[in-house]
């Protein structure tokens, strides 16, 4: 079994990589990566047709690699999934979809999120599933930026400072990023929901369930 990830950023590629270790290690990983991606979404403030054009890219190397499915790594770019899908014939799973379906058993969820873009896709999606489900997100653009300078303490210091904020006020809370997977472990009040592991075993069950 071969799953393609798609990555916007490198510092996804560890979580999804321990999640698939501990999941399904059976399962060969090939990665596709543009870092150029992220900042045209940023500039842009939303998807672009020169974004889809540039992604698609990825996910053309990507099924013509014969694999089994693609999972998405970024937040940011899950409304592609939406709008590709039909051009191609292997599976494309967006990289929250896994964990946002496991949201949906609350009433009011937090969202934490280092990226601007992505609570308005997470959101999109948790309202089409359920129309009445309350989010409240927190955004620090900042903390990634640490990240990618290699801070990572002062990144979840940040990220655990959003948690603090909203646990007294939601029934769980959802970390936006894959990067932000290994906080999840912290003494919080409510259960925190992150994307890597969900992921993999949905792939993992995908894939036989296809045999």
């Amino acid at each position: 079994m071969r799953v393609a990830l798609i990555h916007a950023t490198t510092t996804a590629v560890q979580p999804i990589e321990k999640a698939f270790s501990e999941i399904a290690p059976e399962v060969e990983l090939l990665h596709f990566m543009d870092t150029g991606l992220l900042p045209m979404i940023q500039s842009s403030g939303g998807l672009t047709p020169e974004i889809i054009n540039r992604f698609s890219r990825l996910l053309n190397l990507a099924a013509e690699s014969n694999i089994n499915c693609i999972q998405l790594t970024c937040s940011a770019f899950n409304e592609v999934t939406d709008i590709l899908q039909p051009l191609y014939n292997v599976k494309l799973f967006r990289s929250d979809e896994a964990m946002l379906d496991g949201a949906l058993i609350y009433n009011k969820v937090g969202l934490v999120s280092t990226v601007k873009e992505t609570p308005i896709a997470l959101t999109s999606y948790l309202k089409r599933k359920k129309p009445n489900i309350e989010v409240e997100a927190l955004v620090n653009t900042e903390a990634i930026k640490l990240l990618f300078k290699g801070e990572v303490d002062r990144h979840d210091m940040m990220v655990k400072e959003m948690i603090g904020r909203l646990e007294d006020r939601v029934e769980a809370i959802i970390l936006s990023q894959y990067s932000m997977a290994h906080i999840k472990d912290i003494q919080c009040k409510v259960p925190i929901l992150t994307g890597p592991k969900a992921s993999a075993q949905r792939c993992l069950e995908y894939m036989l369930n296809s045999k």
